[in-house]
């Protein structure tokens, strides 16, 4: 068997940040799910006899174990392609192991490398840089096309106006069909969420002042509080200053985004995602989406909760609060309204306690809908058995040949609110 490269995870330890500026959501998927990360200049690789490519960068390349690197521009060409890091040596150096085995035991140019994206293309963006459509490279009819919309005004620049120092968020959602990036008002294309009456509802910002409306569903990456228990907030408050710690990982099919909306506990992460799902369903005709999102179509000045609420904080505490969304398993009329799907969790404590012996407990995340459909598992993300190895920093680990990343997230014991965290699962090293 080859080593698994599909599944690749991004951090802010490898020098990307997510701030308090619009912009910095859609600039981290960008890096993250579109170009990758360039490496500084190569000035020395080598062979060895395990068949694992060793490099010399020019100055720190911040990447971590187990990442994916993708090297060009070689000769040999079959040093061209995917690698997993085997090992980092030091801040300058990496191993990497091949996903094809390379026969030739030396190099004869230099190229260059990079930490490799997710897989995807953007399909659509905007003249003022504020709205992506992203896609899958070689997409299936299955998956769909993802929206993100930071704009501040609606389209008039007048009937709708968010002020830039309230939180941040942006507008996301999935389509199954697009031919423009504003092409999201077709009743009889699906969407996640879905408003069968309003299909443009996801994405209107109405009102002024603290009486604006923006958006439905929403991935918020600077709040004025992080999920401290019992605090209430609004959007219309300032939203801290300072770059976030965060987690992405996933792949051409689906990814997750763990981040903290405030810097004063980095590990209270929430848990943000999309794509395609593993289906237990006959998914010919309703498409396999998830969404993990806030969704709610709040004005500025309404108070919440920050850990409370539908959906609010997906898989992470309690039934109620880790819901998420998938489209309607209705083959009868297709074109329906989304439903809450809720994760099947030994508890809503993923990553707090050691609960069982394995050394390394990861464990597959199923779920239901709330009409009883048993929908299938998501891919990649695991339900931790036993505590994360760190609260405080993303650690890579073995079992077995099997790869695993972990990173913490804010969850709840009863009314307490502690660190927990999942496991993302990125395939065998072989």
């Amino acid at each position: 068997m080859a080593t698994d490269v599909d599944v690749q995870y991004f951090s802010h330890l490898n020098g990307l940040t997510l701030g308090n500026n619009w912009g910095d959501l859609i600039r981290l998927l960008d890096k993250a799910l579109v170009t990758g990360v360039d490496f500084t200049q190569i000035t020395a690789a080598s062979i060895d006899a395990q068949g694992d490519v060793h490099i010399t960068l020019y100055a720190a390349h911040n990447a971590m174990l187990f990442q994916v690197v993708e090297l060009s521009g070689f000769a040999p060409a079959s040093i061209n392609q995917k690698y997993r890091i085997k090992g980092v040596p030091s801040a300058t150096e990496l191993i990497l192991k091949p996903h094809t085995t390379i026969v030739e035991a030396s190099i004869a140019t230099i190229g260059s490398g990079k930490l490799a994206s997710l897989g995807y293309d953007i399909i659509f963006r905007d003249t003022n840089d504020v709205k992506r459509v992203y896609r899958a490279k070689n997409p299936t009819a299955q998956h769909p096309f993802i929206r993100v919309d930071e704009s501040l005004t609606s389209p008039d620049g007048t009937t709708g106006v968010y002020t830039p120092t309230y939180a941040k968020y942006a507008m996301v959602g999935l389509l199954e069909h697009m031919d423009h990036i504003d092409d999201y008002e077709n009743p009889d294309v699906l969407q996640l969420p879905f408003d069968p009456v309003d299909p443009a509802k996801n994405w209107k910002i109405t009102g002024t002042g603290t009486g604006v409306v923006r958006g439905w569903s929403r991935w918020y990456w600077a709040q004025s509080s992080g999920f401290e228990s019992g605090v209430q907030i609004s959007d219309s408050q300032a939203s801290v200053v300072g770059n976030k710690a965060f987690t992405l990982c996933g792949s051409s099919d689906a990814f997750y985004l763990l981040s903290s909306t405030s810097t004063s506990v980095q590990g209270n992460k929430r848990v943000y995602g999309c794509g395609i799902h593993n289906s237990a369903l006959d998914s010919s005709v309703i498409p396999p989406w998830f969404l993990l999102s806030n969704i709610w179509g709040s004005k500025a000045s309404d108070t919440f909760y920050t850990d409370y609420g539908d959906g609010v904080t997906p898989l992470m505490q309690a039934e109620l609060m880790s819901k998420f969304y998938t489209p309607r398993y209705n083959l009868t009329t297709r074109l329906s309204t989304h439903v809450f799907s809720t994760p099947l969790l030994p508890s809503y404590k993923s990553g707090f306690a050691n609960d069982y012996s394995n050394l390394l407990g990861a464990l597959e995340i199923p779920f239901y809908d709330q009409e009883k459909f048993l929908r299938g598992t998501l891919k990649h993300i695991h339900f931790a058995c036993n505590a994360v190895p760190s609260k405080t920093v993303i650690t890579a680990s073995m079992a077995d040949a099997s790869m695993y990343v972990s990173d913490a997230a804010y969850t709840k014991d009863g009314t307490i609110k502690v660190v927990g965290g999942f496991y993302f699962y990125l395939g065998e090293l072989e």
